[in-house]
């Protein structure tokens, strides 16, 4: 078992929960058990119970999770089956955020995802500064590469099993860092802009402003969907985008639509892209927003803040040699800012390095 890392003194519950995380999980028992160990309040340090609540949507299949299972967790973990007819966890997530009791809510829309130990205190700081607040964690992939790679690695989930067995992971979640290797959604680091966060935080109301999730990505795992929720909170005007270099969002190896190494990958990632821009009236790109480094950085990530600052002074350097603006979606002196609308500008699923 873990141990209780909760300091009282940190402690920011008032009259209910500042925070409500939404996690959508699909046939991945283990990943998920594991995902939501790393969100329960024996492993989160720095706050209580009461300052957040989870809460679960399963979309149903023969490997649906124990409910009993997920509530043992803790009194803030709520669980919600959910039967979908379709492909997409679009209106899984509108469920999900249909149920949120907090001002500000976290979206995980792929239930792998295992988190380290201050994300939840961290998010609170972020929404103390600002209601406006979008906060992104950036992504992680347990492993030497990235899960769609998987194949011609020779990573599977018995491999993964002995990684993290090998870390004690549920005592110290820092340690996820030494064994993980970049997201292709954030292959250069914190300095660049990220193409989406798969552990993102924005108020309710911010949410709503972006019509929840769209339920047109109903392509198989919503698509593009996570990408256009991003980049649509970020461009929110007032919107003051947190990325949090000390903590990580780290995928598991479950045969995802595109974190596996699978026939067809390269075809299912061309419609997404095709939908995608097809949604926003043009084509798109990442978002390009200077983000407020927040939080300790403990030292299993300083090889990844390490080669982060190096990978951003070599774009900062590259693009004020070619005269552009280095966060070309921040307000200008006036005040403006390029807000979420289906025309913007951009080249299909670019990454700005």
């Amino acid at each position: 078992m873990g141990h209780t890392h909760r300091d009282e003194s940190w402690s920011v519950t008032t009259a209910g929960p500042q925070l409500s995380i939404v996690l959508i999980v699909y046939r991945m028992r283990r990943q998920a058990m594991n995902t939501l160990y790393t969100l329960s309040p024996v492993y989160q340090r720095e706050v209580g119970a009461g300052d957040y609540e989870v809460v679960v949507v399963e979309n149903a299949s023969d490997e649906n999770l124990d409910p009993e299972a997920v509530r043992a967790l803790g009194d803030n973990f709520r669980y919600v089956l959910h039967h979908e007819q379709g492909v997409s966890p679009a209106r899984a997530i509108n469920l999900g955020l249909s149920q949120c009791h907090a001002p500000h809510v976290g979206l995980m829309i792929d239930g792998a995802r295992m988190v380290t130990p201050r994300v939840v205190r961290y998010v609170l700081d972020a929404f103390a500064i600002t209601d406006q607040a979008l906060v992104a964690v950036p992504g992680y992939h347990i492993g030497e590469t990235e899960h769609h790679m998987n194949e011609s690695a020779g990573y599977n989930e018995q491999v993964e099993r002995d990684l993290l067995d090998s870390i004690g992971w549920r005592d110290n979640g820092y340690r996820l860092f030494d064994i993980a290797c970049w997201s292709g959604a954030n292959p250069h680091g914190f300095f660049h802009p990220f193409l989406e966060s798969n552990c993102m935080f924005a108020s309710r109301e911010n949410f709503a402003r972006i019509g929840d999730a769209d339920e047109r990505f109903d392509l198989p795992g919503g698509g593009a969907l996570n990408l256009h929720m991003y980049r649509a909170l970020g461009l929110l005007p007032g919107t003051r985008l947190f990325v949090t270099p000390g903590e990580g969002s780290f995928h598991q190896f479950h045969g995802g639509v595109t974190t596996a190494e699978t026939a067809g990958r390269e075809g299912r990632v061309a419609a997404q892209k095709h939908q995608l821009n097809d949604i926003w009236q043009g084509s798109f790109h990442s978002l390009r927003r200077e983000a407020v480094m927040l939080g300790a950085v403990t030292g299993p990530a300083l090889s990844f803040m390490a080669a982060s600052a190096r990978r951003g002074k070599h774009r900062f350097s590259r693009i004020h040699n070619e005269g552009r603006v280095e966060w070309a979606d921040d307000p200008d002196s006036r005040g403006r800012v390029n807000q979420f609308r289906p025309e913007v500008p951009g080249a299909a699923g670019e990454i700005d390095s």
